[in-house]
């Protein structure tokens, strides 16, 4: 039942375009590494590409938590209660720092272990290894940087995060010329040298964030007496909307470390063709990632004040303008490949394959843009377990087993790979789409 409490506040285009900044600023610092190495060699960008899949998954579970917490502070602040709302920044602090460190051990201890997991060509292992192992160290400030953010981003303050991603990528490019190359005094570290300029980044982004987030948020914040007595029930929340949430993008980068597998004994032209694929396939879908952040965080503040219908409003609108706008940039990229393919590698045969790839990315991008707006309105309404469900089934059997059928078994390699992916994204698009329209989660009573 809808309530007479005022709309949300927020105006969906004044959260977005600081998002996408920001984003666009953090595609930056995430592929800064293998555009500086490029012009290094091949092989320090083919084995960072590796080293980097297993970061990517690692960081995704801070995402877990931080997810969660975007979701119920948004809820707390429809609902005015600020007191659950300290909890909630408290708690998401404590549990991401545990997480941090246990994970930093991981990688440094057993990164060489899960490299030969991957089957990564010995060619590559030692750079990608060295590589692995100094980002890793950097996990707990990466871990508390993302919270920090994730404060920020529930109160609407996206301006700041932006400016601040925006100083770390300009000391990142400092960084990487001086560790990569080895410029005045410093050493020619390469691969290691991106890692090391990366970690020293995520140390100042922490700083910058947690910072930010004391100057510019206003009411209680971060106080161990404020869980006194324990909250069981909002780490109850937490976890119950994180798990799920943080599992669908687990469940994926995970589906994608297998085809990489697969990916790997193609050859190393073939590693490094995907990688740059990637690399152009995230700045296709950058600016339905921005506004679906900017929509979630919409849709939370409704639930929180029982604005269902306005809910519904904010995702329709989101779907009808900016999926094929994503699809036209997508278009864009695969008639201009050769010209891109060309400034980031001197080997034909990446760009040739490249171009094929990025045909297909234009059907798989309708079925993300649906994924990536409608998981996340789902999640922010309480409908968790589903979109969970639905993406690991589908990920696994769909983009995993027709990956190996279609790239391996049949030949057609990266670009059967990516049919793949692209029937698998819009078989889940389709059931989302459904289950948005239904309706059911209208029914969930939201604190």
């Amino acid at each position: 039942m809808q309530t007479n409490q005022p709309a949300c506040p927020y105006s969906l285009a004044k959260i977005t375009w600081p998002i996408f900044i920001e984003l666009i600023l953090q595609l930056l610092v995430g592929n800064m590494d293998q555009l500086m190495l490029s012009r290094y060699n091949a092989t320090a960008v083919a084995a960072v590409g590796n080293a980097n899949q297993i970061i990517t998954i690692l960081v995704l579970a801070f995402t877990v938590i931080n997810l969660a917490a975007t979701i119920l502070i948004s809820r707390s602040l429809g609902a005015q209660n600020l007191r659950s709302a300290s909890q909630i920044y408290t708690l998401s602090v404590l549990l991401n720092l545990l997480l941090g460190v246990i994970l930093c051990l991981a990688v440094v201890l057993g990164g060489r272990h899960i490299l030969l997991a991957m089957q990564v060509q010995e060619e590559l292992l030692p750079q990608a290894h060295a590589y692995l192992v100094i980002t890793g160290l950097s996990l707990p400030f990466h871990a508390l940087m993302l919270t920090f953010s994730a404060f920020l981003r529930a109160h609407a303050h996206m301006k700041t995060i932006m400016l601040a991603t925006g100083l770390t990528n300009l000391i990142n490019v400092a960084g990487n010329a001086a560790f990569i190359y080895g410029l005045g005094p410093f050493l020619q570290l390469g691969a290691a040298g991106a890692a090391l300029s990366t970690a020293l980044c995520r140390v100042l982004g922490m700083v910058l964030l947690w910072w930010a987030f004391y100057r510019s948020v206003q009411g209680p914040k971060l106080s161990l007496s404020c869980l006194s007595p324990f909250p069981h029930k909002l780490l109850g929340q937490l976890l119950g909307i994180g798990l799920p949430s943080g599992g669908e993008n687990l469940s994926y980068n995970f589906s994608q470390m297998a085809s990489l597998v697969f990916v790997n004994g193609l050859g190393t032209y073939v590693v490094t063709t995907r990688m740059y694929c990637n690399m152009l396939a995230q700045v296709c879908y950058l600016l339905v990632l921005a506004v679906a952040q900017a929509g979630q965080i919409m849709v939370s503040y409704c639930m929180g004040a029982g604005q269902f219908l306005q809910a519904q409003r904010i995702c329709s609108r989101i779907l009808k303008i900016f999926t094929p706008l994503t699809m036209g940039i997508t278009t864009l990229f695969c008639f201009a490949a050769p010209a891109v393919f060309g400034l980031l590698s001197a080997d034909a045969r990446v760009a040739a394959l490249g171009q094929k790839v990025l045909a297909v990315e234009i059907f798989l991008e309708l079925g993300r843009c649906f994924n990536i707006v409608l998981v996340r309105n789902l999640q922010a309404v309480g409908d968790v377990k589903f979109p969970v469900t639905v993406g690991i089934a589908s990920q696994w059997i769909i983009a995993v087993g027709l990956c190996w059928i279609l790239g391996i078994y049949c030949g057609f390699g990266l670009v059967g790979m990516w049919v793949a992916f692209a029937l698998d994204e819009n078989l889940r698009a389709v059931i989302f789409w459904l289950r948005w329209k239904k309706g059911g989660w209208k029914k969930q009573a939201v604190c």
